[in-house]
């Protein structure tokens, strides 16, 4: 796929899952309630009205406030509802942030306040979700008194009445993308870690510590432990957002090889491990804070590590585009969603915390990506290596005058077990050409006998080597001896033909169980007995 078109197929992602996401707060026509809220300062000394009639006047009381503190508050909530539709059964859901305790009470006209107990430390009635079922008959009017409490929000608390089967439907959708996407994290941190275990590359081990600890960081916003397990620590829920910015990094400085190439980013990126490992206590010992301060260096990780992946990727490092994709999927919740959670626009319509699991996912996916495609290249570089080496090695074992094989790879060869046939042979007349017509014309004999030499490689398994100056050596099957003693014969014809002054002397012998020094001396003796004879005027047969 052209890169070119990464970038946009991320944010069409995001830009489906947000319409996704945003869909499902919009209510059908004729099946909402009207609604009319007020929020108020925690007063009052906790004490609920006596009755639905008594709402006005004890709302007099309390001092109304636009907003919840995000380090913690205590506030009430009042809801003026009324029923225009033939629809009687609804949900009370707060939502929106993590809420350690919900206390309510539902006043309807000749009934009892229906009490209502939800938020983090209560059991659900839905799952992951902080819903609880009321009922409201048509054309009813009614207040719902909420006072609610947390040592911290993550964003602005929402509180909604839905008509009860479209939040069911709403609840299942989102609790599939939930479990979908934790699974997802979960698989992807088990795939890294066996091919780390395989590998011993860190990067894997790192990235694989890092899906995990968002996959548990996001596990405990949605509550997951406390309703499968009974665990509601709250202390426990931004230590994973603290080690967000650990993991990520070792995995970038790791992956991008940043203390070569970006050396001063790399002592930077080590200061965000620093500043993260030292504010994680704030997690047990200024909880209220732990939000703030956690979001703070996240931003910081993300823009630092948004940073080197760029110069890493304009290096040419071309693994980097995923991990600089990766997180701009997660940039893109983060600029959507915080400006709303501190008042500076308006709050996003959907489950922001959802859309930035999702967002997380899609980091994790191009992350794998990323290390694929670091796989590739480091394949593509073992592969340009091994070339090269193949290169090296035939070169260490070829003979630069002639191309032959060399006496290094003859000696190799030589040496390897099983029964062969040996034939070693020395040029005739390379001394008078070197002194008669010069070196060059020597060389070029020599090269020339190669050439008809290496001829006999046709037949399978027959090798030619050049052992220095004017030695040559041949292994073969030994089946072959006949036919390549005819060869030869011909070769030095060949040769005398164009050199009148040259000539071919071998000797041969059969390796066997034989030590292998005194089969190349007893081939060497031949060739050597051979040449004598031609200096002698006679031309001897081949002796065996």
């Amino acid at each position: 796929m052209n890169v070119d078109r990464w970038p946009r197929l991320v944010l069409t992602v995001l830009a489906l899952l947000l319409a996704l996401l945003a869909g499902q707060g919009r209510a059908a026509p004729g099946t909402s309630l009207v609604v009319k809220s007020t929020l108020y300062q925690g007063t009052a000394a906790g004490a609920f009205p006596g009755s639905g009639a008594a709402v006005p006047a004890w709302t007099g009381t309390l001092s109304p406030v636009p907003r919840v503190r995000l380090t913690g508050d205590d506030s009430w909530l009042v809801m003026e509802l009324r029923n225009p539709t033939q629809n009687t059964e609804w949900v009370f859901a707060p939502q929106g942030s993590l809420i350690e305790r919900v206390s309510a009470r539902l006043y309807r006209e000749g009934r009892p306040a229906q009490k209502i107990e939800t938020g983090y430390r209560s059991e659900h009635a839905y799952m992951l979700h902080y819903g609880v079922d009321i009922t409201l008959a048509p054309g009813e009017r009614a207040w719902l008194v909420a006072r609610f409490s947390s040592p911290f929000y993550a964003s602005q608390p929402e509180f909604v009445v839905a008509n009860r089967a479209d939040y069911r439907r709403t609840v299942s959708r989102e609790n599939f993308l939930i479990l979908a996407a934790l699974g997802a994290l979960i698989t992807l941190s088990v795939y890294n870690l066996f091919v780390y275990a395989g590998t011993r590359n860190r990067s894997f081990l790192y990235y694989a510590a890092y899906m995990l600890t968002y996959c548990a960081g996001w596990a405990f916003t949605f509550h997951i432990p406390a309703d499968v397990f009974g665990l509601r620590d709250l202390r426990l829920h931004y230590v994973w957002f603290f080690l967000l910015p650990v993991w990520n990094t070792l995995f970038y400085l790791h992956f991008l090889q940043l203390d070569s190439r970006l050396p001063r980013l790399a002592r930077l990126s080590r200061g965000v491990i620093g500043l993260s490992l030292a504010l994680l206590p704030t997690s047990f010992l200024l909880l209220p804070y732990a939000h703030v301060l956690a979001t703070g260096v996240i931003a910081l990780w993300l823009v630092l590590a948004l940073i080197c992946g760029v110069l890493s990727w304009r290096q040419g490092f071309e693994p980097a585009r995923f991990f600089v994709l990766g997180l701009l999927a997660l940039f893109v919740p983060a600029v959507i969603i915080l400006p709303g959670n501190v008042g500076l626009t308006p709050d996003v319509p959907f489950n922001s915390e959802l859309f930035t699991l999702l967002g997380g996912t899609l980091d994790g996916l191009l992350l794998a990506f990323a290390l694929a495609d670091l796989i590739r290249l480091l394949s593509r570089q073992n592969q340009a290596s091994i070339v090269q080496l193949q290169r090296a090695l035939t070169l260490a074992r070829t003979d630069t005058l002639t191309g032959l094989h060399n006496r290094y790879a003859f000696e190799q060869a030589f040496n390897e077990p099983g029964d062969r046939l040996l034939i070693v042979m020395d040029l005739d007349g390379l001394k008078g050409i070197n002194d008669k017509q010069g070196h060059l014309k020597g060389d070029e004999l020599l090269r020339t006998f190669a050439r008809h030499l290496q001829s006999l490689e046709d037949e399978e398994g027959v090798t030619t080597y050049r052992l220095g100056g004017d030695e040559y050596a041949v292994l073969a099957p030994p089946h072959l001896e006949k036919p390549l003693v005819m060869r030869l014969r011909e070769i030095e014809q060949d040769m005398q033909a164009e050199y009148p002054t040259s000539g071919v002397s071998f000797g041969v012998a059969h390796t066997g169980n034989a030590p292998k020094i005194s089969t190349f001396e007893e081939a060497d003796q031949r060739m050597y007995r051979q040449k004598m004879s031609k200096k002698g005027s006679a031309r001897p047969s081949l002796l065996t």
